[in-house]
């Protein structure tokens, strides 16, 4: 299962990521141009390095996972005063149609909402465009380049050969720079393997929620969720998309492990298989994904309590999960939050 825990935090951590990549074909955009490769502080040399040490950081999350044990059914957290409830439930962005998650317990919080918050707003037509328009203005080259400039000869072989698996020739990521890549790879993988966005926690929650009347609020826009991402240097981008490569020979094996441990609601095993920079590709693609973003939605959960009424907060379950996680930061401020 070497380095597929990639897709994991793409399932776990990061909604808008898939929703606007979800069922959708690689944009056949024409090549432009190849330039010169891009001079960068990193070597290939070193993000080799760091491949090299992540399948024995994964065994070994992936055995401390696989000897904790949850309570058999997702995890569900409560913060409450007076007058307000405020419901913490992690996600799976995508899931397999068959998965059956529900329980009596959840279905109440679902059902007792008067508002429910997800991590952004990707289903609105308004919301769609500012998703279009920022992967259109950030997910591409406007220069030029073409994707394997940036990368060494061995890793541009890699990647060609990766992309076998996934039915896609190189030349159509070219005009992609390596996050977009990463995530278009992944994400199309996921689906041909029977993964489904209509499937995931959120889709079910929206629904379930439309039908009684909750309204709905958001943690955070379009740009503060892929922002990070995306303003990366090339060299972390370039160690993300590097990753994805690693993991494609193992297919979904590593997010039908997670998803199994999400529905056990086994945290600690969640949290082996999460908190782990290097297995993520790198510090700064971990805190771009999780800990910048945890750390920006904690005060925000904190305004909640001042509101009667009861809210649900569904979001990645790799955020409510390990080190540095949502629940971490809230019981760090003096919270009760009750759950494991």
């Amino acid at each position: 299962m070497q380095t597929a825990f990639l897709r994991t935090a793409l399932v776990c951590c990061a909604g808008a990521l898939l929703s606007a990549c979800g069922g959708a074909e690689v944009a056949e955009t024409p090549a432009a141009p190849a330039t010169q490769v891009v001079a960068e502080a990193c070597s290939a040399e070193s993000r080799a390095d760091a491949r090299a040490r992540r399948p024995a950081l994964e065994e070994a999350a992936l055995a401390a996972a696989q000897e904790s044990r949850g309570a058999g059914a997702p995890a569900l957290w409560k913060m409450s005063d007076e007058d307000t409830v405020v419901y913490l439930f992690g996600t799976v962005h995508l899931l397999r149609p068959d998965m059956q998650w529900q329980t009596p317990v959840i279905e109440a919080a679902i059902a007792s909402a008067d508002t429910v918050v997800f991590e952004a707003d990707v289903s609105s037509p308004e919301a769609q465009r500012e998703l279009m328009k920022f992967y259109t203005g950030q997910g591409f080259f406007a220069d030029g380049t073409q994707l394997t400039s940036l990368l060494s000869g061995t890793e541009t072989e890699e990647l060609t050969e990766a992309l076998q698996l996934v039915d896609l020739p190189v030349e159509a990521l070219q005009p992609y720079k390596p996050w977009m890549a990463a995530i278009n790879i992944s994400v199309k993988q996921m689906i041909d393997e029977g993964f489904d966005p209509e499937a995931g926690v959120e889709k079910v929650i929206e629904r379930a929620a439309l039908e009684h009347g909750a309204s709905f609020a958001f943690l955070e826009t379009v740009d503060d969720q892929l922002g990070g991402l995306a303003g990366l240097g090339n060299c972390e981008q370039i160690d993300f998309l590097m990753a994805t490569v690693d993991g494609l020979e193992d297919g979904t094996a590593a997010l039908d492990l997670l998803v199994d441990e999400w529905a056990d609601g086994d945290v600690n095993g969640l949290g082996a298989l999460m908190s782990n920079p290097e297995m993520l590709g790198s510090q700064p693609i971990y805190d771009a994904m999780m800990t910048d973003r945890n750390a920006r939605w904690v005060p925000k959960i904190e305004v909640m309590l001042e509101s009667p009424g009861t809210v649900l907060v569904a979001v990645g379950a790799g955020h409510l999960a390990g080190e540095g996680s949502v629940i971490e930061m809230l019981r760090e401020k003096g919270h009760v939050v009750e759950g494991p």
